[in-house]
């Protein structure tokens, strides 16, 4: 399908922008490009699973810090680094539930 997945999102730490229930159209090839602050990510944390968080910031060495939207959202400190090679795809579409 050209790269293109459609995730169900459970959980609220995106919410308000992206509610729980909604479904994300996210692109795997997009992933090839350069990360930078405040792309939204899908990706594969080694604790939490699959995961969309916002990018806070890559660090010197090329780790990608992130972020949800919700207050009550786990800290970026919390979630710690992932790497590039953790990323499944870059969040292109969100469509909300009714």
């Amino acid at each position: 399908m050209l790269g293109f997945k459609i995730w169900k999102v459970s959980g609220d730490s995106m919410s308000p922008r992206i509610p729980e229930l909604s479904y994300v159209l996210a692109t795997s090839w997009l992933k090839f490009l350069p990360v930078r602050e405040g792309q939204t990510l899908l990706l594969r944390h080694r604790s939490y699973g699959v995961i969309i968080k916002n990018v806070a910031m890559v660090d010197r060495n090329g780790l990608i810090w992130s972020k949800g939207e919700n207050e009550r959202s786990l800290t970026v400190e919390e979630l710690g680094p992932v790497n590039k090679d953790q990323i499944i795809g870059r969040v292109v579409s969100v469509i909300k539930k009714r």
